[in-house]
């Protein structure tokens, strides 16, 4: 059963930025064990950020702005600062809101300020590069989608990622850069480093520069280990079902990380992978459909490298390394025996 009382309260603090580090796990395994209490908690993290250059007034004023974006009715009495809130179907969420208020808007004069999420999201055939407030600069590849507030706050600089990209993190050792996946969080000081994370595939990351640490998504009741990666080394992680080897759900090897980021300057590497995995990166990077009309070429595995090449360039060489036939339109590519 969840104790809301617990969550609301260590929410708030870590909102505030006064959690201890026990109170911290204490949150962390909580969100790992109650999924509606993650999204929550994510709701919020994404809109709050701590400041002290706000008076009370504007304090008020962006909790007021930040509740209509999530379409939250809020009435704020100034004098005795008494929050009333209205959120059909979410009324522990409210409950943590107004903790949260609470919490920042105490004596000790530590104030709240909104900060804007900004969300770019790449469709397929689609590349970008984003610079962010702190000076790191990110390369977003096709079909990723990444979120990160326009202002970090005084301890951290988080960002939520869905895809792939190439992070290249300017150094701040009193602010740890965080990528927030699905299956876990990356965790740097200022390095460089690729991260794929695409829905239903595993999660890799590689390091070009300095050093991360990966760690998965908490299993219920389990924490599990932080896995460290130093230049030219690589984390694959699956995440395994019942039944299925535990230890082969995060494997370390060496790799190149020239060669995991060669998307970032137009080229396709591909070393030993099946024809279906090829084609996913090609419909991802060319915004063709790729359809396989028979089963067996789907298995072959093949290996080519190439760099600003067109699809039909691509099928030829693959498909003179591998015999198959293909046929490419407007918007598909078709493959067959």
């Amino acid at each position: 059963m969840i104790n809301e009382e617990l969550f609301t309260t260590l929410a708030a603090r870590k909102l505030a930025g006064e959690a201890t580090t026990a109170e911290q796990h204490e949150l962390e395994l909580m969100l790992q064990d109650y999924p509606e209490l993650r999204e929550r908690y994510q709701l919020l993290q994404q809109y709050f950020t701590v400041s002290a250059y706000h008076s009370s007034v504007e304090t008020e004023q962006a909790l007021q702005r930040t509740m209509s974006r999530i379409n939250i009715n809020v009435n704020v009495t100034p004098v005795k600062r008494v929050f009333s809130w209205k959120w059909a179907g979410v009324a522990a969420a409210a409950i943590l809101i107004t903790a949260v208020a609470v919490v920042v808007l105490r004596p000790k004069q530590q104030r709240i300020e909104v900060a804007r999420l900004i969300e770019r999201q790449n469709g397929k055939a689609t590349r970008a590069v984003l610079e962010l407030a702190d000076g790191s600069k990110i390369w977003l590849n096709a079909d990723s989608k990444l979120s990160y507030p326009e202002i970090f706050n005084n301890h951290s600089r988080e960002v939520y990622l869905t895809g792939e990209a190439f992070f290249d993190i300017a150094a701040d050792p009193k602010k740890p850069f965080i990528v927030h996946l699905s299956s876990g969080s990356i965790h740097v000081l200022g390095t460089s480093f690729n991260i794929r994370a695409y829905e239903n595939e595993a999660v890799q990351t590689s390091v070009k520069t300095g050093k991360v640490a990966f760690i998965p998504a908490y299993e219920a009741g389990k924490k599990p280990d932080t896995i460290y990666i130093t230049p030219d080394e690589k984390v694959t992680y699956r995440k395994v079902v019942v039944d299925e080897d535990a230890d082969k759900a995060i494997v370390k090897e060496v790799t190149s990380a020239e060669d995991d980021k060669a998307w970032t300057e137009g080229r396709l590497i591909f070393r030993d992978r099946t024809l279906e995995e090829i084609a996913f990166e090609l419909e991802r990077t060319f915004g063709k459909k790729v359809t396989f009309a028979s089963d067996a070429p789907r298995y072959y595995r093949l290996t080519g490298a190439f760099q600003n090449n067109s699809l039909q360039d691509i099928m030829y060489y693959l498909a003179r390394s591998k015999a198959f036939h293909y046929t490419i339109t407007d918007s598909t590519l078709l493959i067959t025996e």
